[in-house]
């Protein structure tokens, strides 16, 4: 049977647009270029289960609660109650005292037009603004959070640390699992191994990246600014490893995470997988990243060279969502509507949320703008 939805890329993103649109009634074919769905949220087999992309899932977000109305949530479990080791100001200790207090004092809004660093030096002092510039690395990944919009930063900072992360037991190829069969179940047809070389005929949702959806449309207009960051992930036998679960370096920009201390399944026993990532400016090379998380571990973890046993490593660009500009939100981002059949997804586009929720958002939007072009179900279900 002709599809009447066509959807290119199977990430989170294809994947939530594909269970929406088959509840609907549609014929979708969903269409991945690599050898399996997922994505950036792909994980490795077993060893080592290292995440490609994606490590928090946000329980309080407008995702999970999609995922619990269709019983789609994995399985999943917090961070360990273990320290956090963290560098500010040149010096490791406990999480900065003082630091939650300042950042819960921040007014609750901050303009759009205002860099996040100007702003916060007009409430705390200019140490304490570095530090909370520091700790939005986390989240957007950009190698100086401070220039980019108050409004945009903030509005995370809240977010992420409201509580409400976890992680998804087994990697994330466990939930991209349940998403891929619940759309099974729903007649979704899934082609992988399918490079779509130009742009299809009928409706189409692009739920790929920016640069992709540009190639195949050859619209130009189809770009955000997005942040540059180098990863590292490690297998390391946990003989006489440290007592942390995470080391937060506010001043260089890094962070790692012993990820199989919260989910003892993505090492095998005895192991631990830690996973890094240290944000590049524009033109830092991948090595010279390498570098700087070598010493950082040296300084955190004596030994773990010799306890390496399995590593690999990736300069990642344009693939961590957006970032806002002062004078930018999110709204100026590219339109998901790009005529009566084409609506482009992805976590750069004009869509409210946090990291990857932003693709989630605009596949919905996307459905809903094409339902009101002339498809078969002009409401957005909620």
């Amino acid at each position: 049977m002709k599809p009447d939805l066509m959807i290119v890329g199977s990430g989170l993103t294809g994947l939530t647009a594909a269970i929406e649109a088959a509840e609907r009634g549609r014929q979708v074919t969903l269409a991945e270029a690599h050898s399996r769905p997922g994505g950036r949220a792909r994980s490795l087999e077993a060893p080592y289960r290292a995440n490609a992309g994606p490590h928090a899932i946000y329980v309080d977000g407008p995702w999970w609660a999609w995922l619990e109305r269709r019983g789609l949530t994995p399985p999943i479990v917090e961070a360990p109650r273990l320290p956090s080791l963290v560098r500010a100001g040149g010096r490791f200790g406990p999480w900065p005292a003082g630091l939650s207090e300042a950042i819960a004092a921040l007014p609750d809004e901050a303009p759009a037009e205002e860099s996040f660093r100007a702003w916060l030096l007009r409430h705390v002092d200019a140490k304490t603004t570095e530090a909370i510039v520091g700790v939005a690395f986390i989240f957007t990944f950009d190698h100086d959070p401070g220039r980019l919009s108050a409004e945009f930063v903030h509005q995370r900072l809240r977010r992420s640390l409201a509580g409400g992360a976890r992680y998804v037991v087994g990697g994330w190829s466990t939930l991209v699992d349940l998403l891929v069969e619940r759309a099974a179940g729903l007649g979704v047809r899934i082609r992988t191994g399918t490079r779509i070389p130009a742009l299809p005929a009928g409706p189409t949702i692009l739920a790929t990246s920016l640069a992709t959806a540009s190639r195949l449309t050859g619209d130009r207009s189809l770009t955000w600014p997005s942040a540059r960051v180098a990863t590292f992930d490690l297998g390391l036998r946990a003989d006489g490893g440290p007592d942390w679960f995470r080391v937060i370096d506010l001043d260089d920009r890094i962070y790692a995470a012993r990820y199989s201390l919260a989910d003892p399944t993505l090492a095998p026993p005895g192991h631990d997988l830690i996973q890094v990532a240290a944000a590049c400016a524009p033109h830092e090379r991948k090595t010279d990243a390498e570098r700087r998380v070598q010493r950082l571990l040296d300084q955190t973890w004596p030994g773990w060279r010799a306890a390496a046993e399995w590593h690999r490593s990736a300069l990642r660009t344009d693939c961590t969502g957006a970032v806002d500009l002062p004078g930018t939100t999110w709204r100026d981002r590219p339109a998901v509507g790009r005529g009566n059949t084409l609506t482009v997804a992805t976590d750069q586009s004009a869509a409210p949320g946090l990291l990857a929720e932003v693709g989630i958002s605009a596949a919905r939007l996307a459905l809903q703008q094409l339902s009101e072009t002339g498809s078969h179900d002009r409401s957005l279900r909620c």
